[in-house]
């Protein structure tokens, strides 16, 4: 099927307005899984392999555009905590151990400080706490201490302010066991005294964590056959929960396993329960209130990022911060990054509301940074300006770009001392005398008018410097690799003299006046030069641009393969009918691999959907059984595929490759008695730039694949447990053994091929 077709979404006006009000219940919106793109991605994490884990947004306390997202990364050669700024930038980086969860508040009282708090489980068996400085985004170390020896290894994290008490806690979970802990920062260093232990009814797994501060409320995700717990969260409460979602092996409606959770909080107690099911690759809404399901999303590869797949911890805010999102955003971990080790991905919430039919609530009232901080009457909004004219300058004409920290805010303009007059941003003024001007903004919104406009003085002078001849030199300091797969394209650029102002070309196209940094997007195949030129406050402009060639290549043109999307299926009851949708985007000539999996039972010779070429069959050990099968997509290809089998549980997923014009090596195969590793012999590639593909199943709905070096995870479900891995292999030759390891061991069965890319 087409997600774009059959799920966008329309917003009417009355849609729009109630979506926008503050205060409105949410809305019922339908189950559809609904498509929202990524706008925004982080800077891989340091480490390989299973590495990236959770997110958490901190907001800024006087300029939200500064806000950061923090990641964790729990490998053992990363290690470390992540701090990136909202273009997906790392800020900085801080190697102090396996960080699994994180979780952020404010106003914690630490010494005679209140402060924005990190506070992350150390696989090493701590809790450690983090002060975020404010001038400069970064955080320091300010306390940690060990749970109890039930958490063996500290992995669910979550803060809980008490609006009774004023109290701060933390919970930390692992393997259903659960602890509440009381903070205390009155020495200046971040302490802890426990107050709460359970265990969780149920399958042991347990990590994805979140507290809800208002209505007192903490969640605990538990994977496998499992749900969400509910359970009072102050530390009196009782410890006798209330499942409140279900899986579907349950009769639930989120496939296992559930990974990060977290909560979308809008005005009178509206908003949202968000949860991330890593079996199926899309994120559940449930409402706020009484938790009914409100239907999915997932995150398709769209605007140069990669889809997001596989993924663990998720965090979200309504709070508009600026920039790519002036109405909050959703952030998440995306474990099979296309360029490279594992990252984050963002999504701008107002997306993801009017995806869905009616719209979700949009309410930016709720403010985090007041968690802790007592009553008070609500500021008026503060104004910002985010770019300006050079100052001097010899151009008569001037442009302002403005935001505020309200998501709701109007603005007025005023240049020279002139009455403040309604505008929007960018404003514009020209016609400029010389001498000096002063452009005034200011925000107003429900909370009254920012009493301190953001102001900018500069001077126009249109007569060069005396004696001043000489022009500036351009300098590009960073740009797209050499070549990329990436359509989009963004160029960071300076000038050997200050207050120049640029202008910028991409191929040949007129000089038009622009700003580092320049990103362009939807750029199309092929080869692409960017110029940009310099000039100086004299009038002189650079005679020789700065250059930057780049070349284009999505796979189908030249010789990269690369993997744009995944689809998959899982039947949880036994049947006779295997159903895997058709991968997004799909156009003819994308290669098509599926990966089958049975619990038992066996797919006959004329069992594939039409079209299909058998690879691989592994059938020696009575479960799992496992198929491959390939084709090349036609110009009209069927919404869905399905395979005939015995009747049996099952799963599979597809793989939509662009630049491969088939098979390069027949498969190889293997299978074995329980193990926690199965290893598949080598293939032998005749070219270079071959695309490994490799399925690798067990017979366990709980176990945990770890793909083989130097292959990344394509779709890894639960309900039937098996893997769909890839990788390029840059020279000829034998590929070596590919070896994957389980969490515990398990009979299993696998297959590895090579596909051919396409010629230039």
């Amino acid at each position: 099927m087409t997600l774009k077709s059959r799920f966008a979404a329309v917003l009417t006006a009355a849609g729009l307005l109630a979506g926008l009000l503050v205060g409105l219940a949410a809305p019922v919106a339908n189950a559809a899984v609904v498509p929202v793109s990524a706008t925004v991605e982080t800077a891989p994490v340091h480490g390989s392999g299973d590495a990236a884990d959770d997110p958490a947004i901190w907001i800024h306390p006087t300029d939200p555009s500064r806000s950061t997202i923090i990641g964790t990364d729990k490998s053992t050669d990363g290690r470390g905590l992540v701090v990136y700024d909202l273009s997906g930038r790392e800020l900085f980086y801080y190697p102090d151990g396996r960080m699994n969860n994180v979780d952020v508040r404010y106003n914690f009282p630490l010494g005679s400080s209140r402060v924005g708090l990190v506070g992350v489980t150390n696989r090493v068996r701590s809790l450690d706490f983090y002060r975020v400085n404010e001038a400069d985004r970064s955080l320091t170390k300010v306390g940690s201490f060990a749970p109890t020896a039930n958490i063996a290894t500290p992995r669910g994290f979550s803060f809980y302010h008490s609006p009774d008490t004023g109290k701060y806690f933390a919970y930390v979970t692992d393997i259903g066991k659960v602890e509440q802990w009381e903070l205390d920062g009155s020495t200046g260093s971040v302490t802890g005294r426990l107050v709460r232990s359970w265990t969780v009814s149920g399958p042991a797994h347990t990590e994805g964590l979140v507290a809800d501060d208002e209505m007192k409320r903490i969640y605990i995700a538990q994977e496998d056959i499992g749900g969400i717990w509910r359970y009072g969260a102050e530390p009196g409460d009782s410890t006798v929960g209330t499942k409140v979602v279900s899986t579907t092996e349950v009769g639930g409606d989120i496939v296992q396993d559930i990974k990060g959770i977290s909560i979308y909080y809008g005005s009178g107690g509206a908003g949202y329960l968000l949860a991330a099911s890593q079996g199926s690759n899309r994120f559940h809404v449930y409402t706020r209130d009484d938790n009914r399901p409100l239907g999915a999303f997932n995150i398709p590869a769209g605007n140069g990022i990669d889809a997001v797949t596989g993924m663990d911890g998720i965090d979200v805010t309504n709070f508009g911060v600026g920039g790519p999102f002036p109405q909050g955003f959703f952030v998440t971990q995306d474990t099979a990054n296309d360029t490279g080790r594992q990252n984050f991905k963002a999504v701008p919430w107002q997306s993801i509301a009017a995806a869905y039919a009616p719209a979700l609530l949009v309410d930016a009232a709720y403010d985090p940074r007041k968690i802790g901080a007592g009553p008070g009457t609500p500021a008026p909004p503060d104004t910002t300006i985010t770019s300006q004219p050079a100052n001097p300058t010899t151009s008569t004409s001037a442009q302002f770009s403005f935001t505020s920290t309200s998501a709701s805010a109007t603005f007025a303009c005023s240049l020279d001392s002139a009455a403040f007059v309604s505008c929007t941003s960018p404003a514009s003024y020209t016609g400029l005398s010389t001498g000096a001007h002063t452009f005034q903004v200011r925000a107003s919104d429900q909370n009254g008018v920012d009493p301190t406009p953001a102001s900018f003085t500069w001077t126009v002078d249109t007569t060069p410097p005396g004696g001043d001849t000489t022009p500036p030199d351009t300098t590009i300091t960073s740009g797209p690799a050499a070549t990329t797969t990436s359509t989009t394209a963004s160029f960071a650029f300076t000038s050997n003299e200050a207050n120049s102002t640029f202008q910028c070309s991409l191929d040949g196209a007129a000089r038009a006046a622009c700003t580092s940094p320049q990103t362009y997007s939807g750029l199309a195949a092929g080869s692409h030069t960017f110029s940009v030129w310099a000039t100086d406050a004299a009038g002189n402009t650079d005679a020789t641009a700065a250059t930057r060639t780049w070349s284009i290549s999505t796979g189908g043109t030249g010789s990269t393969i690369v993997r744009e999307s995944v689809s998959q299926a899982t039947n949880t009851t036994a049947g006779t009918t295997l159903t895997i949708p058709k991968p997004a985007n799909v156009v003819q000539g994308d290669l098509l691999v599926s990966c089958v999996a049975l619990n038992g039972g066996t797919v006959g010779t004329t069992g594939a959907p039409a079209g299909w070429t058998r690879l691989a069959a592994v059938t020696t050990t009575a479960n799992p059984k496992v198929y491959g099968y390939y084709k090349v997509a036609t110009a009209s290809e069927p919404a869905s595929y399905a395979w005939t089998t015995t009747s049996t549980t099952s799963g599979g997923g597809i793989g939509r490759y662009s630049g491969a014009s088939g098979l390069d090596t027949a498969a190889t195969s293997a299978t074995g008695a329980a193990a926690s590793a199965g290893t598949v012999p080598a293939v032998t590639t005749t070219t270079a730039n071959a695309m490994l593909v490799g399925c690798m199943s067990v017979n366990s709905s709980s176990v945990t694949l770890t793909s083989p070096a130097g292959m990344a995870q394509a779709v890894e479900t639960g309900a039937r447990r098996f893997e769909l891995a890839d990788g390029i292999q840059a020279a000829a030759g034998p590929s070596g053994t590919k070896r994957w390891t389980f969490s515990s061991a398990r009979e299993w069965a696998g297959w590895l091929v090579a596909l051919r890319p396409k010629t230039p």
